[in-house]
C-alpha cells in the first residue's frame, strides 16, 4: 500500500506521504511496510520522522483532507552541530550529528553555532578544523563529540621572596684544606663566612598579582595575589637607602640568615676552647676554628661553629650549633648522665655523634653514624650523607619529634637501639579530646541558649522586656562565635595530626638489624631478624613495617 502512497519531491530533497484522491486506507493501516517502499526509492539514508509517519497514518485512518494534501515524512538534512558547554565554563565541545544524504557542516556555521552559545575565549582552530572533517565522515546520524574551546585557571601570584646575598654559615662545610705542598692541613678548615660594613647581605623580590584566567564564554577569574611582606632590618643590618628591597650590612660579622632578614653579629671567633681560654659565655654567635676540649662548658645567646670536635664538653646555644668533625663523649655506667652534653633550640649538625647527649628544638642532621647516644629533637632526626652511601643509627635510644631517616638501622650483636618517632603523638591526641571537649561544651551552651529563647518567646508580649531579649541575642552571637571557632581550630589540628602521622615515619634505606625497638605513641616493635631497606608507620593502631629486602635476600 505505501508504494502507491509515498513518493518523492521533485528536487529529491523530501519524501512525501499523500493520499490519492478517492483512495481509502483501512483500519490496519500501519508503517510496518514503508522501509521496503523508502529501500525502493534509495532514500533510506533521508532523515526519517517517526512522528510524522506516525501523524500522516492517523490522518491517513481518519481521511482527513491533510492526507491527501501530502505529509512530508522524510528528507535531506545537512551535518548538524550543537555546542555542549560545562558546568564550570571552563570547556565547551560540538557534538556533530552526520548528514542524512546532505553534506557536511561549513566554517560559517560552526562559528554560528560558537556564537549562539556565547564562546568566545580559548577556542582552538585545529579542533575546528576537526570537526568540519568529521562532519563529511560521519555516517547518517552518527555523533561526534569534539572539545574545542578551553578556559584557563587564575595563576595564583608569588609569594613575596627573601633572597640571601650571602652563604649560609649553618650549610657550610667545614673541612680541611690542602697545603701548597699538597698535604692536608687540619688546622685549615676554610674562610669564615663574613660581611663586611655596607655590604648587601639579602633582596626582596615583591609579590606578582597572579595572572587573570577565563571561561570559554568570555567571564574573567581575577586571581589570588600573592602573599606581600616587607623586608626587615635586623640586628647589624639596615634598608637601604637607595632601594628599599635591599638589605644592608651596618657592621662587618657574622651572618645569619633569618626568614625575611639578616641579622650580623660580631661573632666571638676563638682558636679552640679549653683550660687557656675558660668557659665561654658569650651574648652573640660564637666561632670556634678548633676543638672544644674535655670538660669544657661554651654558652652562647646565638649560634655555634665548632670547625674540629666537641669531645666530652657542654655546648648550649639559642641558635644552630655546627660541628666540622664530631662530637665524642666516652662511657658511662648505665644511669651515669652523659660526659658530652650538645643542646640548642635550633639544629645540630656534625659528621658523627658518640655516647653523647644531643637536644635540638629543630633537626639533628650527622652524616656518618649516631653511636650510642641519647637524642631528643622537636623535628627530624637524619643519619646519612647526601648520596645516601652512609649513615648509621645505632645503639642509645632516640626520641624524635618527626621523622627519621637513615641508612643502617641498629647494629650487628647484641646492642639494642630505641627509635621513637612523632614523639608528639600523645601531645596531639590529647589536644584534640580537649579541643572536642570545648566543642561539646559550646554546644550545649548554644542549646542552653535556643531553650532560654524558646521560653522567652512563650511569654505574653506584655511580661517581655527588651533587656531579657538582648541578652538571648548575645548570647546566641557569642555561642555561634564560640562553636564556629572551636569546629574551625578542631578541624586544622585533625588536620596537622594526619599530616604529621603520614609524614612522621622510621626509614632504613639499606638495613635494619635485630634489637631495634621502634615505637609511635604506646606503640612498640622490636626486630628478632636482620631486613633489607624498611619503612615503619603508624596508623595510631598498629605500626606497620615495609620491607624492600629480607636479608637473606641481600647479596653478601
Amino acid at each position: 500500500m505505501w508504494d502507491s502512497i509515498v513518493t518523492l519531491s521533485e528536487n529529491k530533497q523530501q519524501v512525501v506521504a499523500k493520499l490519492q484522491s478517492g483512495f481509502v486506507v483501512d483500519a490496519v493501516f500501519d508503517p510496518k511496510g514503508l522501509p521496503e517502499v523508502l529501500e525502493t526509492l534509495k532514500v533510506t539514508d533521508y532523515f526519517l520522522m517517526e512522528d510524522e509517519v506516525l501523524r500522516f497514518v492517523n490522518l491517513a485512518k481518519e481521511g482527513k483532507g491533510e492526507a491527501y494534501d501530502g505529509v512530508v515524512i522524510a528528507e535531506v538534512r545537512n551535518a548538524s552541530a550543537e555546542v555542549e558547554v560545562s558546568t564550570d565554563e571552563m570547556l565547551a565541545s560540538i557534538i556533530v550529528t552526520g548528514a542524512f544524504k546532505g553534506r557536511g557542516l561549513r566554517g560559517n556555521e560552526i562559528v554560528h553555532c560558537l556564537a549562539q552559545a556565547h564562546i568566545t575565549k580559548g577556542i582552538n582552530k585545529l579542533a575546528l578544523k576537526k570537526v568540519l572533517l568529521m562532519s563529511n565522515q560521519l555516517k547518517p546520524g552518527e555523533q561526534f563529540t569534539q572539545a574545542v574551546a578551553q578556559g584557563k585557571q587564575a595563576t595564583k601570584g608569588k609569594d613575596a621572596q627573601f633572597i640571601p646575598l650571602v652563604k649560609d654559615v649553618s650549610k657550610q662545610v667545614l673541612k680541611p684544606r690542602s697545603n701548597d705542598s699538597g698535604k692536608l692541613d687540619m688546622r685549615d678548615l676554610g674562610k669564615t663566612i663574613t660581611v663586611g660594613e655596607n655590604d648587601e647581605v639579602m633582596k626582596r623580590i615583591p609579590a606578582t598579582k597572579g595572572q587573570a584566567g577565563f571561561t570559554v564564554q568570555g567571564r574573567i577569574i581575577p586571581p589570588l595575589p600573592g602573599k606581600d611582606s616587607l623586608l626587615k632590618a635586623g640586628k647589624g643590618t639596615h634598608i637601604s637607602s637607595e632601594d628599599p628591597n635591599v638589605l644592608v650590612a651596618t657592621n662587618s660579622g657574622l651572618p645569619i640568615i633569618k626568614e625575611k632578614s639578616i641579622e650580623v653579629d660580631n661573632a666571638l671567633c676563638l682558636n679552640s676552647v679549653g683550660v687557656g681560654t675558660g668557659h665561654v659565655k658569650f651574648k652573640g654567635n660564637v666561632f670556634v676554628s678548633g676543638d672544644i676540649e674535655a670538660g669544657m662548658v661554651v654558652k652562647a645567646s646565638g649560634s655555634v661553629t665548632v670547625g674540629g670536635f666537641i669531645e666530652s664538653a657542654e655546648v648550649q646555644a639559642q641558635g644552630d650549633i655546627t660541628v666540622g668533625k664530631g662530637i665524642i663523649g666516652h662511657t658511662v655506667s648505665d644511669g651515669q648522665p652523659k660526659s658530652c652534653k650538645v643542646f640548642t633550640k635550633g639544629n645540630i649538625t656534625a659528621n658523627y655523634a658518640q655516647f653523647s647527649e644531643l637536644q635540638a628544638g629543630q633537626d639533628i642532621q650527622l652524616s656518618v653514624h649516631s653511636m650510642s647516644n641519647d637524642i631528643r629533637c622537636g623535628h627530624d632526626l637524619l643519619v646519612m650523607d647526601a648520596m645516601k652511601k652512609h649513615g648509621t643509627l645505632s645503639g642509645g635510644e632516640a626520641k624524635v619529634g618527626g621523622s627519621v631517616k637513615c641508612v643502617l638501622l641498629g647494629v650487628e650483636g647484641d646492642t639494642a637501639t630505641k627509635v621513637h618517632a612523632f614523639a608528639k603523638y600523645d601531645s596531639y591526641k590529647q589536644k584534640i579530646v580537649a579541643l572536642k571537649d570545648t566543642y561539646k561544651q559550646a554546644q550545649e551552651a548554644t542549646m542552653e541558649v535556643i531553650r532560654k529563647e524558646l521560653e522567652f518567646k512563650k511569654k505574653p508580649k506584655a511580661e517581655r522586656t527588651e533587656e531579657e531579649q538582648r541578652s538571648i541575642e548575645d548570647m546566641k552571637v557569642q555561642n555561634s562565635q564560640a562553636l564556629d571557632a572551636g569546629q574551625s581550630q578542631l578541624e586544622l589540628l585533625e588536620m596537622d595530626f594526619e599530616e604529621h602521622l603520614q609524614n612522621c615515619n622510621i626509614e632504613a634505606f639499606d638495613k635494619v638489624y635485630t634489637r631495634v625497638s621502634v615505637q609511635f605513641g604506646d606503640e612498640v616493635v622490636t626486630t628478632k631478624r636482620t631486613h633489607g631497606g624498611s619503612v615503619f608507620t603508624f596508623n595510631q593502631y598498629e605500626i606497620q613495617c615495609s620491607f624492600k629486602m629480607d636479608d637473606e635476600d641481600v647479596a653478601v
